[in-house]
């Protein structure tokens, strides 16, 4: 067991998290000092990270108005549009440039997932899960506002936010509203590259002063949502041209949800995909799972796996459609 004692967190640690089953779940996937700091770090106020939007401003003129707003930041080590300020969002919300869409929060992880990507001006590009936007307009700045890129959703009304966060942005982007699983017959070998950003159990980014993150959280809930998954990254590379690349990304710990929807793949188109590395010196980084629940999985080092105190928990995986 784990080595952590509740009753030595501030009063706010009183709020019964984590929910039933988690940390003993947990346990199996994660080395004991991320569990520890995964435990303790949901319940601590923390820095935000946000994102420079290069389609409206520059890293140095946002650095600028952090100084005259006395907040500190400090640019990440491998991206230099993400940079993390000592202070709150409602704080961060305050500053000149951010009701222009100069500047949007985003967490470091998300960001991750965008340039593991890398998209190119004049490509087409394929968001598969797209609402409320953080992703999407990331990609359509790193695409500098060059090619197609298309922001599907099955939710009709978080496309309202998703179309609201693309305007506020200066991001370009068609979007469509539908179940992300008909892509690939819709839009067969089309896109050069698809991002997968799939619904997910949300392990990684569970607060414990955020009942909503974690509150509907079973043990079950993992298993249940991989079946959509598995639907989803098929049909991505279904859309995705050969020689394309699909990015499939979660927040979540669950090998059910990451390493097993990935394995899945991989058998399904046998000699037509194949992992790639993601060239990123990304912190946080922590082994990938090889043993859950008494059954030994293949190890994968291409993918990324990502954990608290660096990062918020995420998982990433680059897929080379080859054939």
């Amino acid at each position: 067991m784990i080595d952590f004692d509740p009753a030595s967190l501030s009063p706010e640690s009183a709020a019964p998290f984590p929910p039933p089953g988690l940390a003993d779940r947990l346990e199996q996937l994660l080395p004991p000092k991320n569990l520890k700091a995964f435990l303790e770090d949901q319940r601590t106020q923390r820095g935000t990270c946000f994102r420079v939007n290069t389609l409206k401003s520059s890293i140095q003129s946002v650095v600028d108005r952090m100084q005259q707003a006395s907040i500190c930041c400090t640019p990440s080590a491998w991206c230099g549009e993400a940079l993390f300020a000592e202070t709150s969002v409602r704080r961060l919300q305050e500053v000149p440039g951010w009701k222009e869409g100069d500047f949007h929060i985003q967490s470091a992880s998300s960001i991750a997932a965008g340039l593991a990507l890398d998209p190119k001006p004049g490509e087409w590009v394929l968001d598969l899960c797209a609402a409320p936007g953080s992703k999407t307009s990331h990609l359509a700045a790193l695409m500098k506002n060059e090619g197609r890129l298309v922001a599907n959703d099955l939710s009709r009304p978080r496309t309202h936010r998703l179309r609201a966060v693309l305007k506020l942005l200066g991001a370009r982007a068609t979007v469509r509203i539908g179940p992300g699983e008909r892509a690939g017959l819709r839009e067969p070998e089309t896109y050069d590259r698809v991002l997968v950003d799939a619904p997910c159990s949300g392990e990684g980014m569970m607060r414990c002063g955020q009942p909503d993150t974690w509150s509907n959280w079973k043990p079950r809930t993992p298993a249940r949502l991989s079946s959509r998954q598995k639907s989803l990254l098929h049909a991505a590379i279904d859309a995705v041209k050969p020689g394309g690349t699909v990015v499939y990304s979660t927040c979540t710990f669950a090998p059910e949800e990451n390493e097993l929807v990935i394995s899945r793949a991989l058998d399904v188109y046998e000699g037509r995909i194949q992992l790639e590395h993601i060239p990123l010196d990304l912190p946080g980084r922590i082994p990938g799972c090889l043993n859950f629940k008494g059954k030994s999985l293949a190890e994968r080092p291409e993918v990324v796996r990502l954990a608290p105190p660096e990062m918020d928990g995420f998982f990433i995986a680059r897929i080379l459609k080859t054939g």
